[in-house]
């Protein structure tokens, strides 16, 4: 069945500002938001095992695996009446991925099998109508890490931080041609008005 309603996900680096924004956001477009689920048990537990040791491998595709699965999750059986905004969708794990097999010295076998999974999932996956990416400077974004002060990221260090995003700049614009999806592009270090971002994703999605 052609998809009718329209998905628009929030990506951006850990800590740049998309669970403040999305609830904002949803509310000024009357759409449905669907925020990671950080408060799920064992998506902490997870992740407070990656960020307290990053450079294990193990932790990493543990943790990435879970977050792919929920995902997918997520978004199945939907109402095709309404629509949605998420905070990040296949795309990131698309990122992140990538980051975390490209930084290791010997990567394990595993990453390379989860992005052939999230490939796979893409293909069941619903239609991404545009992207906002929320672009925040790593400085920024680890301050604000710093400031919510989430015991399951405690431990996530800086240059991780860095990495992510300059894995988003150079990929998340691949990632959107090859799926023809826009890219909408929003200058986050200040944050900005939910309001703005409403009036581009009306714009771009009536056009595309």
């Amino acid at each position: 069945m052609t998809q009718t309603n329209h998905f628009v996900a929030v990506e951006a680096n850990i800590a740049a500002g998309k669970s403040t924004l999305l609830p904002k956001l949803a509310e000024a477009l009357d759409w449905d938001p669907i925020q990671e689920p950080a408060d799920d048990p064992e998506f902490a537990r997870l992740l407070g095992e990656f960020t307290s040791n990053p450079k294990d491998s193990g932790s990493r595709i543990r943790f990435q695996s879970y977050i792919t699965q929920r995902r997918a999750e997520i978004v199945e059986s939907l109402p095709g009446h309404r629509n949605y905004l998420i905070e990040r969708s296949l795309y990131s794990d698309l990122i992140f991925t990538q980051a975390n097999f490209l930084s290791m010295d010997q990567p394990d076998t595993e990453f390379m099998l989860h992005y052939c999974e999230i490939q796979k999932r893409l293909k069941e996956y619903p239609r991404i109508s545009a992207v906002v990416y929320l672009h925040t400077t790593p400085d920024k974004a680890h301050e604000r890490l710093q400031y919510r002060a989430r015991k399951a990221e405690n431990g996530t260090p800086f240059e991780y931080i860095r990495d992510i995003h300059n894995y988003h700049e150079a990929i998340l614009p691949q990632i959107c041609a090859s799926m023809n999806t826009p890219l909408i592009t929003m200058d986050w270090n200040d944050f900005g008005c939910e309001h703005q971002v409403a009036e581009k994703i009306i714009e771009v999605v009536q056009k595309h």
